[in-house]
């Protein structure tokens, strides 16, 4: 079968989706007592982990990155999340930086379904600010910026502020347009 892929799909029932919630829940509680800087430093270590390990299954690779972004958002100085969100992300990423599993992550590939699902939550939960912080970053690559210059490099800032604006009231927007259609976090 080398060469080939497949695709596997299932349904998690209200049960199952309740089980993971419980979870998260958990482990957003478990976060407050933790310091914010060591869940996000697990966190980037479990990322890079993932990344260099032979045996992580490629969804699980490519689910990753959303962890990554959401340790990104935390750290990135320019996108300045607010004090809000960057408490609800060190929450979310609590989960990822706790050991215990449903499913021991050394079976191989099964091992990390439970961490693939989870994401997918998190992703779900955070899909307005992960796409914010994602336009931002690309935003910003993409400026041009000529650091010869005072002029370029005194206007970058208020670029990225103007640009910082424009994207928050849009994950606000969004926000309440879910509330308004009843459509409501993990």
């Amino acid at each position: 079968m080398a060469g080939k892929s497949f695709k596997v799909s299932f349904t998690l029932d209200e049960q199952d989706a309740d089980y993971f919630r419980n979870l998260f829940k958990k482990a957003k509680k478990a976060a407050s007592a933790l310091e914010p800087d060591a869940v996000v430093k697990n966190a980037k270590e479990l990322v890079a982990s993932v990344r260099r390990s032979k045996k992580t299954p490629r969804f699980v690779v490519d689910a990753i990155s959303s962890i990554e972004d959401l340790t990104q958002i935390i750290e990135d100085e320019d996108y300045n999340a607010p004090k809000p969100i960057r408490a609800q992300v060190v929450a979310a990423l609590a989960y990822f930086a706790e050991s215990e599993d449903l499913i021991p992550d050394d079976i191989p590939v099964l091992g990390f379904l439970d961490d693939a699902i989870m994401i997918k939550f998190v992703e779900d939960e955070f899909k307005h600010e992960l796409w914010a912080y994602r336009k931002f970053r690309k935003f910003r690559d993409g400026a041009e910026v000529r650091p010869w210059t005072k002029l370029a490099t005194g206007r970058l800032p208020a670029r990225l502020e103007a640009q910082r604006a424009k994207l928050r009231a849009e994950v606000d927007r969004k926000k309440a347009a879910d509330l308004e259609k009843g459509i409501v976090g993990f």
